[in-house]
C-alpha cells in the first residue's frame, strides 16, 4: 500500500509540480504571484471537490463513457489554451492579458482533473485498506520526491534560460505537453472509440510503465514502453504543432529586432 501511494502520487501530481516548474522558469511573474496562487487553489480546490461528487453522474453520460469524454476534452482544452498562449509567452516573455487568461484556465483545468483523480483512487484506497499510517507515509514520501525532482527541474531550468537555450527549454515543454495530450489515446481505446493497435516496439525491459521511473517519465514527456501506432501519430503530429508554432513566433520575433535596432533573437 506504501509503494501504490506512493506511485499514485507520481502519476497523477508529479505532472502539476513540472507545470509550476515551467511557468516559474519563464518569467511569468504574474501567474505565480500569491494572490494569483490563492486564486488557482480556491478555484481549483472547487473544481476537484464538484468532479468527485459528480462522478457517479458524469459516468452515466453518452451511454457510461461520459468520464472519458470529459476527461479528453479537458485535456484538449489544456493543450490548446498552452500551446497557443502559453507557448508564445515562453518565447517572447510578453503575455497579453487574454492569454494570461487562457493560462490560467489552463492550469484551473490541469490541477483538477489530475488532482481528482487522484482523489477518487486515493479515496477507493482508503476505503479498502486498515493499513492507514501506510497511506500518510506514501503521501509524505510521495510529497517530498515531488519537491526534490521539482527544485532540481526548476535549477536546470534556470541555468538553460542565463545560459539563452530557449530552444532546449522550449523543447522541454513541448515533450510534456505533448505527453499529457497523449493521454487522450488511451481514454479512446478504454471506450472503444479508438481501436488499439499492436505496440510498435516494448522498451519494457529498461523500463515498466507502472515503475517509478516509468511513471517520471511519463509525467516528463509521455513515456509509453508499448506505444502504439495511434500514440506514435498524434505524438509526433502534436511535437510537429509546437516546433511550427514557435519558429513563426521567432521569426516574427526576429524581424521585430531587426526593426528595432538591428538585433537578433538568439537560440
Amino acid at each position: 500500500m506504501l509503494i501504490n501511494t506512493v506511485i499514485l502520487f507520481l502519476k497523477d501530481l508529479l505532472p502539476i509540480f513540472i507545470l509550476f516548474c515551467f511557468l516559474k522558469a519563464n518569467n511569468t511573474s504574474v501567474i505565480i504571484s500569491k494572490k494569483t496562487i490563492i486564486l488557482i487553489l480556491s478555484v481549483s480546490t472547487f473544481g476537484i471537490i464538484a468532479t468527485f461528487k459528480l462522478l457517479p453522474s458524469m459516468n452515466e453520460l453518452w451511454e457510461g463513457i461520459g468520464i472519458e469524454v470529459i476527461q479528453t476534452i479537458e485535456i484538449l482544452l489544456v493543450y490548446f489554451f498552452l500551446v497557443f498562449s502559453y507557448s508564445s509567452t515562453a518565447v517572447n516573455k510578453h503575455p497579453s492579458v487574454s492569454k494570461l487568461y487562457f493560462i490560467l484556465s489552463a492550469i484551473v483545468i490541469f490541477i483538477a482533473l489530475n488532482a481528482s483523480v487522484f482523489i477518487v483512487f486515493l479515496d477507493s484506497y482508503i476505503t479498502n485498506t486498515d493499513s492507514i499510517k501506510n497511506i500518510i507515509a506514501g503521501l509524505a514520501i510521495g510529497l517530498g520526491i515531488c519537491l526534490s525532482f521539482s527544485s532540481l527541474f526548476i535549477f536546470l531550468l534556470f541555468w538553460l534560460n542565463k545560459k539563452k537555450y530557449y530552444l532546449v527549454t522550449y523543447s522541454f515543454w513541448a515533450f510534456f505537453l505533448t505527453g499529457q495530450v497523449s493521454q487522450v489515446i488511451s481514454l479512446m481505446q478504454q471506450v472503444d472509440i479508438i481501436q488499439s493497435s499492436e505496440a510498435l516496439w516494448d522498451s519494457s525491459t529498461l523500463v515498466e510503465d507502472k515503475s517509478e521511473y516509468g511513471h517520471l517519465l511519463n509525467s516528463l514527456f509521455g513515456y509509453e514502453a508499448r506505444p502504439s501506432s495511434e500514440l506514435i501519430t498524434l505524438y509526433l503530429g502534436s511535437l510537429l504543432v509546437f516546433y511550427i508554432y514557435f519558429f513563426i513566433h521567432n521569426r516574427d520575433k526576429s524581424s521585430e529586432a531587426k526593426n528595432s535596432d538591428g538585433g537578433n533573437y538568439g537560440l
